[in-house]
């Protein structure tokens, strides 16, 4: 009866942390088609794109806008009144930043929330509520979402490295046709790749109001943590202060980049092996274990039903940390 229960309880939280994870996710992609209201309009000409009308309402002659539901503004509204000020907030809205997605840190976390709230629910199900198979679930839910939100940011640092030189090569050819280095950015931006012309986009942006290049640039380099980039920048500032050909200096920076970039990825094609090896052995026992709890758990209940076993837990949890920190030192190799 009382298994029963849990799983009544199990199924309505499931379909509440679904739901609530699908409004969220439509309000998002809602964001991004909502008409311009009159700020937006007046801010205009300061950004890289017109923005577009805004739709006007037949019958009121108002400004038509598609707001979020009622509770789920209430609740991302709570969710960010509580995380205001923090570090949580901060450390969120740097890497959603980095990941480039639309979505607000109190958006993130309930995101989260319900993940983990899901993946518990969803393990606890198919674990016939063991509590094991509960906080199984809760971890891959909590841990998962941060994993991907990583890689993601990951993925675009590494995008934005290798279009560094090809941008670069781009800015010379613009500065040796005439154009000035903010009218050699805006090609960029008009004719690169993402995410090469949206960090460079914001940049422009944020020199049309009132910041100085370098420091727009620098802090596209501090958001995309690419020390390439940086020496971009400070090749800037040195011919600003100096005088100098910028073309040239560009020409021979991107020069430099190919080549690193070449390197890079050899190094990477002659790792790959030793990587993947890392996957397949750091994930082996976390995966066979999470099949053993959910088919067999009676040949792992003495784990934590045992002082012995507890022991044997802690010192794998031990060995299992050291050997995936050795792992990463061994296959990753910095160019």
């Amino acid at each position: 009866m009382n298994g029963a229960w849990l799983l009544w309880v199990g199924g309505a939280a499931l379909v509440a942390a679904l739901a609530v994870a699908g409004w969220l996710l439509a309000d998002a992609a809602a964001a991004r088609r909502r008409p311009a209201g009159p700020l937006s309009q007046r801010l205009a000409i300061y950004t890289i794109a017109a923005v577009p009308p805004a739709t006007v309402a037949p019958s009121t002659g108002r400004l038509a806008r598609s707001g979020r539901p009622g509770v789920v503004a209430s609740v991302v509204a709570a969710t960010g009144r509580g995380l205001h000020g923090t570090r949580v907030e901060g450390a969120l809205a740097t890497r959603l930043d980095q990941a480039a997605l639309a979505l607000e840190p109190a958006q993130w976390l309930l995101l989260h929330a319900g993940t983990a709230l899901a993946c518990g629910v969803v393990l606890g199900l198919l674990g016939q509520a063991r509590p094991a198979a509960v906080l199984a679930g809760l971890l891959l839910g909590a841990v998962a979402p941060l994993s991907l939100l990583r890689i993601r940011a990951d993925r675009r640092r590494a995008a934005f490295d290798s279009q560094l030189a090809d941008t670069l090569q781009l800015l010379a050819g613009s500065l040796r046709a005439g154009y000035s280095v903010p009218q050699a950015v805006d090609a960029v931006v008009r004719e690169g790749e993402e995410p090469m012309s949206t960090e460079l986009g914001r940049a422009l942006v944020e020199t049309r109001l009132g910041l100085a290049l370098e420091d727009a640039l620098e802090s596209v380099a501090r958001r995309m943590a690419s020390v390439d980039f940086s020496w971009v920048v400070m090749a800037l500032r040195i011919q600003r202060d100096v005088g100098g050909n910028l073309a040239e200096v560009l020409s021979n920076v991107a020069a430099t980049m190919r080549e690193r970039e070449r390197l890079r990825r050899q190094v990477r094609v002659l790792s790959a092996e030793g990587r993947l090896s890392a996957w397949i052995l750091g994930l082996l026992p976390l995966v066979f274990g999470g099949y053993l709890l959910l088919v067999r758990p009676q040949y792992l209940q003495p784990l934590w039903t045992t002082p012995l076993g507890w022991l044997m837990l802690v010192s794998a949890a031990v060995l299992f940390a050291a050997g995936v920190v050795w792992l990463r030192h061994v296959v990753k190799v910095r160019v």
